[in-house]
C-alpha cells in the first residue's frame, strides 16, 4: 500500500494553491454572472424576507470565494490521503501521470456531473463552469502528483519522475551544481 501521510502533505500544499485559485476563479465568475444570478436569488427569495436580492447576491460574492478556499483545502487533505494510500493501484508511470488522472477524476464528479443543475442558466454559463473547473482539477492534479513525487524517497526512482538511479537529494545537488 501506499503512503498516507506524504499523501495528505501533498494534498494539503496542492489543497492550498488549488483552493486559493478556485476562489479567485469562483469571484470572478459571480462578478460576470451577476446578470444571471441576480434573478434567480429574486426568483427565490419569499416575500417577507428582510433582504433584498441586492444584499444577498453581496453575501454571495463576500462568501464564495472564502468557501471555495476552505473546500480546496478539506478536499485537498481528504483526496490527498486516498492518493497516498491507493498510489501504487492507481495507473500511470510516475505521480505526476497519476495525479493528473485523479484531477481528471475530480473533474468529471466536481464539475460535470454536479454543475448539471446549472444548465438551467444556459450552456454558455455551464461550459464555463464545466471549463474552469477543467482548469481548477488539472491544476490539483498536477499539484499533487508533483509534491507527492517531492516528498517521497524513490524506490523505483522512475516511479516518480526522477531518471534512473537518481534521489531526490541527487536530482537537487546535480541540478544546483550543473553549468547553465
Amino acid at each position: 500500500m501506499g503512503d498516507t501521510r506524504t499523501g495528505v502533505k501533498a494534498g494539503l500544499i496542492a489543497g492550498i494553491i488549488y483552493g486559493l485559485v478556485l476562489g479567485v476563479l469562483s469571484y470572478i465568475t459571480v462578478i460576470v454572472e451577476k446578470s444571471l444570478i441576480l434573478p434567480a436569488i429574486a426568483s427565490k427569495l419569499p416575500a417577507d424576507s428582510p433582504f433584498t436580492a441586492n444584499q444577498l447576491y453581496g453575501i454571495v460574492v463576500v462568501l464564495t470565494p472564502g468557501i471555495a478556499a476552505t473546500g480546496g483545502i478539506i478536499g485537498g487533505l481528504i483526496v490527498g490521503a486516498i492518493y497516498g494510500r491507493l498510489f501504487e493501484r492507481i495507473p500511470g508511470k510516475t505521480s505526476l501521470i497519476k495525479g493528473v488522472l485523479v484531477g481528471i477524476i475530480l473533474w468529471v464528479i466536481l464539475s460535470v456531473l454536479t454543475d448539471l443543475e446549472n444548465l438551467q442558466y444556459g450552456v454558455v454559463v455551464y461550459l464555463e463552469d464545466i471549463a474552469v473547473g477543467l482548469f481548477s482539477a488539472m491544476l490539483f492534479g498536477v499539484l499533487l502528483g508533483y509534491f507527492f513525487g517531492r516528498f517521497t524517497r524513490p524506490k523505483d526512482p522512475a516511479i516518480y519522475g526522477y531518471p534512473e538511479g537518481a534521489t531526490s537529494l541527487s536530482r537537487r545537488s546535480s541540478w544546483a551544481t550543473t553549468d547553465r
